[in-house]
């Protein structure tokens, strides 16, 4: 019997370290255990992204046949199978999802969209707010725990860090971070995770949030937020980061306010002029100014040293990169103004700026998700320094926003090299065309949302999983990212909890179906995938097969 292996490099700091796991015939089985890579944001490391042993075997790839997909109320699914189903209650998920190894036991914290569903752990209906899934058994993801959001505006973002990699948090302990709609950001103890509870309040009399990101090796924390008394504009350019020591969470410190310059409170949005063009006090960075603030940022921590902002969501949009100690330090530096912490400058905001790519207009940035050291293999002929190159990489993408295709412009994920990051610049697209599958018709969104964000070898460098809503999860080999291919996707079937989703098709401006919605595919550090459905279809636990598996088998371990 042929087994496949994908490496499972636990982090260290989240439970247990080193496990080899072999997939066979769909069955997965434990092996041993050894000392494990810490890779962010648990660590400062990535892992060492290699290519076949010949360090030619992804050159030149010539396009898979790519199946077309079934009827839009049917699973369709290529190089995947389904290992195991959650309904979540039925509760449709928001944008973010966490599987985090708690000394072996793996839970995943998923976000949910607003609205509400029974919960029959307590026989009450509650407000959307954060599932707790034991998904320790993949074949069998338990549903353990519910915390609402007394707001009703779900919780849509979570992160998690351990007390073991936390420096002042308390061992043996796990901590989420999680906004309650448009009111709290908060910070849960999840030690048991039967029963979580509130250990602190970050920010309250929130108005508009986003994405979190926990460094939890440092444990510094960016909150996208906005209040209603901060000054930051409301209208535009709204929600910014707010960051904080989070090391104990039990006592937050408040380190800074920052975002793109143009929103901080001195600025004047309606003489607002581009910062490359007539720099002034209140400039900006763009075509206009990116609707909706910041949406999403990603840290590569202190080692890396860089910080990595998306701005727009789905039009205008900016993807920026700071000095990450820049960015910390800022408001202590001698050139700090005096209220560079909640009332910077222009000059305060451009302090850590290293670069930024200004989208076009009809795109806005959702997600930049960084890669680091791709063996882009055409160059591996072209040494630098004595060595082969590398390439940095910026996953990024834009947002689908509404259920009518006609109209509005195709959103795709794009690479972006940032090798060198004073100047990012985009060198691939990786479409996924309406035909066939007629993506338009289906009902629900059409469009990219979101790519995977954990790191774990294999995977990283190698696939890319973006979540294309209606088109489900696609799955790109990006070994070589001038030439990617799509390699695997996984679309859900509707079931018994599926939403209604209704938009405007043909002239019909009530063209109604209950599709389902692929909001984010996720992994965790055994090779599972996780598909979390927008529409309240439930969680998917998936694995690769045939060719995408392929990709993976045979990397080496290691990190940067």
């Amino acid at each position: 019997m042929r087994e496949l292996i994908v490496g499972n490099w636990c982090r260290s700091g989240r439970g247990i370290a080193l496990t080899l796991f072999a997939i066979c015939l769909g069955l997965v089985s434990g092996a041993g255990c050894a000392a494990a890579q810490r890779y962010i944001p648990d660590g400062p490391d990535v892992p060492v992204v290699t290519l076949n042993e010949d360090q030619s075997g992804a050159v030149n790839l010539p396009p898979l046949p790519v199946p077309p997909p079934k009827g839009w109320d049917e699973e369709s699914i290529w190089n995947m199978q389904v290992v195991g189903f959650q309904d979540n209650q039925g509760r449709p998920s928001s944008d973010d999802g966490w599987i985090e190894n708690q000394n072996g036991r793996y839970i995943l914290y998923m976000a949910d969209s607003p609205g509400n569903a029974l919960n029959p752990l307590t026989g009450k209906v509650e407000n959307n707010g954060t599932s707790l899934i034991d998904v320790t058994d993949p074949a069998r993801p338990v549903f353990i725990h519910h915390i609402p959001a007394p707001s009703g505006g779900g919780s849509t973002h979570v992160a998690v860090c351990g007390g073991n990699t936390l420096p002042h948090a308390q061992k043996n302990h796990w901590y989420l971070l999680r906004h309650d709609g448009s009111t709290n950001q908060e910070v849960w103890d999840v030690s048991d995770p039967a029963k979580p509870f509130r250990l602190t309040v970050l920010i309250s009399g929130l108005i508009a949030n986003h994405h979190d990101w926990w460094e939890c090796d440092t444990g510094i924390a960016y909150t996208i937020s906005q209040t209603k008394t901060d000054g930051w504009h409301e209208t535009g350019s709204h929600q910014h980061v707010y960051i904080y020591d989070l090391s104990n969470p039990a006592k937050p410190v408040f380190i800074r306010q920052f975002g793109l310059v143009g929103q901080q409170p001195a600025a004047d949005l309606a003489s607002a002029q581009s910062c490359y063009s007539a720099p002034g006090p209140d400039c900006y960075e763009g075509v206009t100014n990116p609707p909706g603030g910041v949406h999403q940022l990603y840290s590569a921590g202190a080692k890396i040293n860089r910080v990595y902002l998306a701005y727009g969501v789905d039009q205008n949009g900016v993807f920026q990169i700071v000095d990450r100690h820049k960015l910390l330090i800022g408001c202590t530096a001698p050139t700090a103004s005096p209220h560079c912490a909640n009332n910077p400058t222009q000059a305060d905001l451009l302090y850590p700026q290293v670069g930024y790519i200004t989208s076009n207009p009809n795109q806005g940035g959702h997600t930049a998700a960084p890669i680091f050291g791709v063996p882009v293999p055409a160059a591996q002929q072209n040494f630098l320094d004595g060595k082969p190159q590398k390439w940095d990489l910026l996953a990024v993408t834009s947002e689908d926003t509404t259920n009518d295709c006609h109209g509005q412009p195709w959103k795709n994920p794009v690479l972006i090299d940032i090798t060198n990051d004073t100047a990012p610049w985009p060198i691939a697209t990786l479409a996924v065309p309406q035909f066939p599958g007629d993506f338009c018709a289906k009902g629900s969104r059409f469009g990219v949302h979101e790519v995977n964000r954990q790191i774990y070898p294999p995977y990283y460098g190698r696939l890319l999983i973006v979540a294309m809503f209606n088109a489900g999860l696609q799955v790109w080999d990006i070994r070589d990212p001038y030439n990617s291919r799509r390699v695997a996707y996984f679309i859900q079937a509707p079931n018994k909890d599926t939403h209604l989703s209704c938009g405007t098709y043909q002239g019909n401006p009530h063209y109604c179906r209950r599709a389902t919605f692929s909001d984010l595919g996720e992994v965790d550090d055994r090779g599972y995938i996780y598909n979390m459905d927008r529409a309240g279809s439930g969680l998917t636990v998936l694995q690769l097969t045939g060719d995408a598996l392929k990709v993976v088998n045979g990397a080496r371990r290691g990190g940067r």
